[in-house]
């Protein structure tokens, strides 16, 4: 309001705004754009400062929709003025008048500016959805404060006309999603004619519809109650607690035949329901649930007595029920109960037509037999004929022609002269005069290995030989001297019988002596063969390290004489080896085999030996050892231990059994036919 406008000028630029807004009320825009509109119209009628709009949101809090000029008023600068602005605002929703506010007024409240502030409420159908806030100058004069309010109050007024209509319009949408959405759950309730796929689109579809937390399906076997389905669940395990109890409480609802609801009360629960509805509260946690009864629903053909009027007392046949909880909320959302009656029908008669379906004998037989014969028509059937002919024939042939047979398995190439290295006496290895593929002659010194205790023992039995020569030779001297003649008889034949045990421990310590010489000489390792030492990294492995007798130090292989492979054959696969051995007449079986590290070229040889046991391997389990010759002039380089992968021939089986007899084994091993 500027001072260059007369009374009368001002009066009607008031009014001006106030039509457009009435007009902009009935409008159909958004609400953004009606807000700001709005709000720019209220300030400039009024010559406020600032505006803003406020609405309820999902939180229950109000949230700015639309401001103009805010900043102005110092609003965003004050670090508490949400908060006291959010007071005042609470203040008006919960009383729903219009309200203006100064500093110099009520003292028991505080405005987040300085300015006069006029507050008025957004309403749809008498329910507080917000509030209109206009900020005017602090100086304005008292007697225009009651044309202040007034003015905000009816602007408001058309802003909660703009809101209804914008509710009623969603309210409408609504109603024909709802219907849309039901629309579609029936289709997919009748597409099919599976009970376990009619189950899962009534829990899970329907959930969905009726907004619930947790919907079960429930099916009724003559006096027994069974879950069907459960929404989110491929499959719904019938032994839990959860899912008893569930049954149980089912069980005693259905039996009365009615709808049931308990939502926090139990003054109208029947006695029979009190402990089962009791027991299943405390398992699941949920606060509301509902089960409504489905009935088979009535014949489309009906009897003459029925046509006539002429009505049966005996009651519809009860085939489940629809199990709706809600885990949050105690009280039933908008809308449950009446969407639960209306998609009763539908889920009754979808179950009762996949249930009536799936009980005819033989239905999946008669299925197959059906579609097949539904697909031989026209141009299908030549197509089918021809296919048949085509399966015929593989099948003769396949069961006719014959081909070889082979074992595959893996190994690799060694040479056949190798010996392992062994420890006679146990000791410390304090020398190693060999590395890993060095070439050794028979003889030559491999380890040096120290045993202390066996050293001192034959300096022990050394030192008492000595000992016992010593005494030899002063008892030989006393026998010999001139004083032998004048001693006693007795005493001369006790120095004889001295001399002769003396000379007797002397022989047994000389033994003593060679047998711990011998052991001492033992405890160097020699080479048993020509050839060269394959053990890796022997240093590493020995040297400094104490061995106990007839422990294994290390491997010689000789690779100059003749070579073989070593096969691991599974021990399932040793019956067509031994069949095709025992038809030939020895086990010199054909083999075939590409190295790992030159696959392109196959090379032959021939099965000279078969372990009479069976050993394991980690990889591919129960193994026999099989040994094959083969001609290493051949291979273009040998290598110790080079993997091969080999083919050993069984002679000829038919084709199919070559193709197909890995599965043929296996059924017959699992399932012994």
């Amino acid at each position: 309001m500027t001072s260059t406008q007369t009374p009368s000028q001002t009066r009607e630029r008031v009014i001006r705004i106030a039509r457009e807004i009435e007009e902009f009320a009935h409008s159909n825009v958004a609400p953004e754009t009606f807000f700001r509109e709005f709000l720019r119209r209220v300030v400039a009628g009024l010559g406020a400062t600032a505006g803003a709009a406020w609405l309820i949101d999902d939180s229950g809090r109000l949230s700015i929709k639309s401001e103009v000029n805010l900043a102005d008023t110092g609003f965003y600068e004050e670090p508490e003025a949400i908060l006291k602005n959010q007071r005042l605002l609470s203040d008006v929703v919960s009383t729903a008048e219009a309200r203006i506010f100064s500093a110099d007024g009520e003292s028991d409240i505080h405005l987040p500016t300085d300015n006069l502030i006029v507050v008025a409420a957004l309403t749809i159908r008498k329910k507080p959805v917000g509030v209109i806030e206009i900020f005017q100058r602090s100086n304005s004069p008292k007697q225009a404060h009651s044309g202040y309010l007034q003015f905000v109050e009816q602007m408001s007024g058309y802003a909660s006309h703009y809101l209804t209509e914008r509710d009623k319009a969603s309210q409408t949408d609504a109603s024909l999603e709802v219907w849309e959405e039901v629309d579609q759950f029936v289709q997919q309730l009748h597409r099919s004619l599976d009970l376990s796929e009619v189950a899962a689109t009534v829990v899970n579809d329907g959930r969905q519809l009726l907004n619930a937390d947790r919907v079960s399906l429930a099916m009724q076997y003559g006096k027994k109650t069974v879950i069907e389905a459960i929404n989110g669940q491929d499959k719904v395990n019938k032994r839990a607690n959860t899912v008893r109890l569930l049954s149980k409480l089912s069980n005693k609802v259905l039996s009365m035949r009615e709808n049931f609801i308990y939502s926090g009360s139990v003054d109208s629960i029947p006695p029979q329901i009190e402990e089962p509805l009791a027991d299943y509260l405390q398992e699941s946690g949920t606060r509301m649930i509902m089960i409504v009864p489905l009935f088979e629903p009535e014949k489309i053909v009906k009897h003459d007595d029925e046509a006539l009027g002429r009505t049966s007392d005996k009651p519809r046949k009860l085939i489940g029920g629809l199990i709706i909880e809600q885990i949050t909320d105690s009280q039933p959302r908008p809308h449950l109960e009446s969407r639960a009656d209306l998609l009763a029908g539908h889920i009754a008669s979808g179950i009762a037509n996949s249930r009536n379906y799936e009980s005819i004998f033989l239905m999946p037989l008669w299925r197959f037999v059906g579609r097949t014969f539904a697909a031989l028509r026209g141009k299908t059937l030549a197509k089918t004929l021809v296919v048949i002919a085509l399966l015929v024939a593989a099948g003769v042939t396949l069961a006719l022609v014959p081909y070889d047979y082979r074992v595959n398995c893996d190994g690799r190439l060694m040479p056949t002269i190798q010996r392992e290295v062994f420890t006679n006496w146990e000791g410390e290895v304090v020398a190693i005069h060999v590395e890993s593929g060095q070439r050794v002659k028979k003889g030559d010194l491999l380890v040096e290995i120290r045993n202390e205790d066996l050293k001192a023992q034959a300096v022990d039995a050394e030192n008492r030989l000595n000992e016992l020569l010593l005494s030899k030779l002063a008892i030989n001297a006393d026998l010999q001297s001139d004083t032998s003649s004048k001693r006693p008889v007795a005493d001369n034949i006790n120095l004889r019988g001295k001399l002769n045990e003396t000379i007797t421990q002397i022989k047994g310590t000389q033994r003593q002596l060679q047998i711990l010489r011998e052991r001492l000489d033992k405890l160097n390792v020699k080479a048993p063969i020509d050839g060269v030492v394959t053990t890796f990294q022997v240093e590493q492995l020995l040297i400094n390290r104490p061995v106990q007798r007839g422990e294994l130090l290390m491997e010689i292989m000789d690779p100059n004489g003749p070579w073989q492979l070593e096969l691991d054959v599974e021990e399932k696969r040793m019956g067509h080896i031994l069949r095709a051995a025992e038809k030939k007449g020895d086990i010199e079986l054909p083999v075939e085999f590409i190295l790992a590290t030159s696959n392109e070229l196959t090379y032959e040889g021939e099965v000279t030996e078969i372990s009479t046991r069976v050993n394991s391997a980690e990889e591919v389990g129960p193994i026999v050892e099989t040994y094959a010759t083969f001609d290493k002039e051949e291979l273009p380089m040998l290598r110790i231990g080079a993997e091969v992968s080999a083919k050993i021939d069984c002679g000829e089986r038919s084709l199919f059994y070559v193709l197909f007899g890995d599965v043929v084994e296996t059924a017959r091993r699992y399932f012994w036919f």
